[in-house]
């Protein structure tokens, strides 16, 4: 049988099939001419009048039967048998499906200019692109909304659209915030405009957080520092109470001393002993009487070193050339000693040299007292030295060898 022997229906048919074939046809060249490999637009040319030579051979076939006077071509072809029209079509269509796969498979492969839209309007940023004078190379489909909100127009301008923003962060009408990035990048020898638009919505309320959060530690601090202060008050004052309770008690108990000895003979060692007892109980008492009153004047330590009837020996660094900071504490700190010197040790020198090395301040205080015959133990005068040195974060070391000495340590 052959193509002209084939009822309407059956050359409609295959008129219709060459139609299609020639439309993939038009694809494959498309595709061929972006893909940019001339061994494909060969073919697809190629491809493409042949399909184009059968339409036209089938369209002259049906226009006979219509009627219309067909070329001498046409007619020859056909009276091809309708198996060989069949495996021609077959093969050209076979060959074109085999492009089309290949390049779907090369774009899958391949980032191209679609790809690259695709894939910025996926973007949660918004995105845009404008030469100078507002006309947009790039922009997604996120950045097209927020025009929409901000301006509600079309983004179509880029330098209008970057003209009506207000502020680098805008609030949006659905309660998110949008921070908005400008920078002009080079391209092809030319500058363009970039505009980039990033959600901040959760950045911007945690930092609203950490502000309050800030606010409520700065009176965390304040109150705790009233505190500190409330505590040191008080311990300054059970200190004071403590100093208190001792000298009363002493002084109860050199009351009983003095009771017992008036009942019997005493011999005037004994007498003098006594004597002396009294005299350093009296000078501690004013002692605490005038701690509040002085200011840290070392004439305050040789005064009372002369009522106790011992000698201060300063070497090194005199009091004056001691930082500012620690003349109070030294005053305190050589009270203590010379107190504990005087009513443990019996002594009647005492030795205290200064010097500073390692961007620290020594203080070597040592008298020519009896040396402990057992274990130092940190009771009320010790004790106290100690807290006021650990108070300045210094270290406090005593040593007992040929002489009762403390080496105080403060970082300058």
């Amino acid at each position: 049988m052959h193509v002209e022997d084939l009822s309407n229906t059956g050359r409609s048919i295959v008129f219709i099939w060459l139609i299609g074939i020639f439309i993939l046809g038009l694809y494959n060249l498309f595709r061929s001419v972006q893909v940019k490999e001339a061994r494909h637009i060969v073919i697809s040319v190629a491809l493409l009048v042949v399909e184009y030579f059968l339409l036209q051979i089938t369209s002259d076939i049906l226009h006979r039967h219509t009627g219309m006077e067909s070329v001498g071509l046409s007619y020859t072809l056909g009276r091809i048998n309708v198996i060989w029209w069949i495996l021609l079509i077959t093969g050209i269509m076979a060959i074109s499906i085999t492009l089309t796969l290949f390049f779907k498979h090369w774009e899958e492969e391949h980032i191209t200019p679609m790809s690259v839209k695709d894939s910025i309007d996926m973007l949660h940023a918004g995105l845009c692109y404008w030469e100078d004078g507002g006309r947009i190379i790039l922009s997604n489909k996120k950045m097209n909304e927020i025009c929409l909100a901000i301006s509600g127009e079309m983004l179509l301008n880029g330098e209008k659209f970057y003209k009506c923003l207000e502020s680098e962060c805008v609030p949006m009408d659905d309660g998110t915030i949008k921070y908005f990035l400008y920078h002009q990048v080079e391209f092809e020898d030319k500058q363009i405009n970039e505009l980039i638009a990033v959600d901040v919505t959760e950045l911007y309320k945690k930092n609203e957080l950490l502000e309050m959060e800030t606010l409520s530690l700065q009176k965390m601090t304040q109150n705790l520092r009233k505190y500190n202060q409330n505590i040191e008050e008080t311990v300054r004052k059970q200190e004071i109470l403590d100093a208190k309770v001792y000298i009363h008690d002493e002084m109860n108990r050199l009351m009983l001393v003095t009771t017992a000895m008036t009942e019997a003979a005493i011999s005037d060692e004994e007498f003098q002993n006594v004597l002396t007892l009294w005299r350093n109980n009296a000078v501690l008492l004013g002692n605490e009487a005038e701690k509040n009153e002085e200011d840290g004047d070392t004439f305050g330590i040789d005064k009372l070193a002369e009522l106790l009837g011992i000698h201060v020996i300063w070497t090194g660094m005199s009091p004056q050339e001691t930082p500012k900071k620690f003349r109070e504490l030294l005053v305190m700190i050589t009270r203590e000693a010379i107190a504990n010197a005087v009513k443990h040790a019996g002594a009647k020198t005492i030795t205290i040299d200064m010097s500073t090395t390692n961007h620290a301040l020594m203080i070597v205080i040592s008298n020519d007292g009896k040396t402990p015959v057992r274990e130092v133990e940190a009771g009320g005068g010790l004790s106290n030295i100690r807290r006021l040195v650990e108070a300045q974060k210094g270290n406090l070391q005593v040593i007992v060898k040929e002489q009762f000495t403390l080496c105080i340590k403060l970082p300058i």
